[in-house]
């Protein structure tokens, strides 16, 4: 019995101070709207409560008998704020959350999704594998899950010869560019690019995310030997587009022929496409120190004349803070300061060069001359308040050479930490 007796007291003390929470957001709440007599009715419940938890030898029917009282009181003064009410808690839970969250994001640590594959491969962008068309719902659902894939078939609406449409021009071809459909112009939605293949005269649209490189996919699709070669795919489609037979349509468009035969309803393409790496960004310590060289740094791009984004932001190796001399030499060296530069394990790759682990070494240009483009090909001195900003994919990546240097107001953070998908990036950000 003093067992069972010291169990219910110890309920009826706990249950109590629960109340007297209650009460006191009541107080916080609702007190400036009380009467001077609901004020004092208010006050001694509260302190009848309280008074008989001080006291030792207060049973569990004592304190019960308190505790009817203030339920009472505050049934009739609580408003919406007694008794607790599911929807409006949850509400309230809700949004401290995301105050909460929204001030650690602000100022602390901030997810970042990585667009496209300009530091692949550190960091992946959107990167695509072929697929069979065999693959099990299960196997789908895995990798949608832990690989953040997406899955695309693509039916031919007749059958024939797969063509790939190209443009000729007095240096050779080219690939036909996507159609852009336009999104709300925002990070979330940034619209969607759409593709044409032929097969035979019969044109096929396929819709795929903005920054996807669908040329990569077309080379691994069609053209698989390519992928033997140690070198970027700007080189592969160079020989693809000098020795690949080529045929004209009816309508006079000129097109890459694939050997691919499809009946009419096959599958033209069967492949799927992988998310980019979700990097948890350190926004805190930059307030402190200066971004160091070789730092994999996010930085805004609203303050960056040749680009012409609105609140963007993107991730770039950090190659020359104010002052340092940056060049690139014939053997696709990277020079800061007279010598090899150093900080990061990507810098060293690169400059090997690593063909063997995708790393090609750097370019001096991002291709055509621009108003604001640096051309590292001679020794280019990092301004003052800037940071050069580069791609570890040098080859396709659109960075300082092509539109000049990040201000230094506009460094937000250093990559921390791969969180998303569960790939071999998964972890400490290098």
């Amino acid at each position: 019995m003093f067992f069972l007796k010291s169990s219910a007291e110890k309920s009826a003390r706990k249950q109590a101070r629960a109340l007297l929470g209650a009460a006191e957001k009541v107080r916080r709440y609702r007190e400036d709207l009380f009467s001077e007599e609901e004020r004092s009715a208010f006050a001694d419940a509260i302190s009848a409560l309280a008074g008989t938890l001080k006291k030792n030898d207060a049973g569990a029917e004592e304190i019960r008998a308190q505790m009817s009282v203030l339920d009472q009181t505050l049934l009739r003064l609580g408003g919406t704020i007694f008794p607790q009410k599911s929807i409006p808690e949850w509400v309230e839970l809700i949004v401290v959350a995301a105050i909460l969250a929204g001030g650690i994001r602000a100022f602390f640590i901030q997810p970042f999704k990585i667009p496209t594959n300009s530091m692949y491969p550190t960091y992946n962008g959107m990167t695509s594998a072929v697929c069979t068309g065999t693959e099990s719902s299960a196997q789908k659902w895995f990798e949608r899950i832990f690989q953040s894939a997406s899955f695309y078939e693509v039916k031919a609406p007749a059958g024939g010869e797969v063509l790939i449409p190209i443009r000729k021009f007095p240096g050779g071809f080219s690939l036909q560019s996507a159609e852009k459909k336009r999104g709300n112009e925002s990070i979330v939605s940034p619209g969607k690019d759409i593709y044409t293949l032929y097969v035979g005269n019969a044109p096929v649209k396929i819709e795929l995310p903005r920054d996807f490189s669908f040329d990569s996919l077309l080379l691994k699709e069609f053209f698989p030997e390519t992928q033997k070669l140690q070198v970027p795919d700007r080189e592969r489609w160079v020989d693809v587009l000098k020795n690949a037979p080529k045929t004209q349509l009816s309508d006079g468009t000129l097109a890459l022929r694939t050997g691919k035969n499809v009946p009419a309803h096959g599958n033209v393409m069967s492949f799927k496409i992988f998310g980019g790496d979700m990097v948890l960004v350190d926004r805190m310590s930059y307030h402190f120190k200066k971004p160091a060289v070789g730092d994999p740094f996010v930085f805004r791009t609203s303050n960056i004349p040749g680009l012409d984004f609105a609140q963007l932001y993107y991730i770039k190796r950090l190659a020359g803070t104010p002052g340092d001399s940056l060049q690139v030499f014939a053997d696709k060296k990277l020079f800061r300061n007279g010598a090899e530069i150093t900080g990061a394990e990507a810098f060293a790759l690169n400059n090997r060069p690593a063909p063997e682990l995708q790393y090609y070494g750097y370019l001096p240009n991002c291709g055509a001359a621009g108003q604001y483009s640096a051309d590292l090909s001679r020794a280019f001195t990092v301004p003052a308040n800037a940071y050069f900003a580069l791609g570890d994919n040098s080859a396709n990546s659109y960075d300082s050479r092509g539109w000049g240097c990040v201000p230094a107001d506009d460094a937000v953070g250093r990559a921390l930490f791969v969180l998303y998908p569960f790939s071999s990036h998964w972890g400490i950000a290098k």
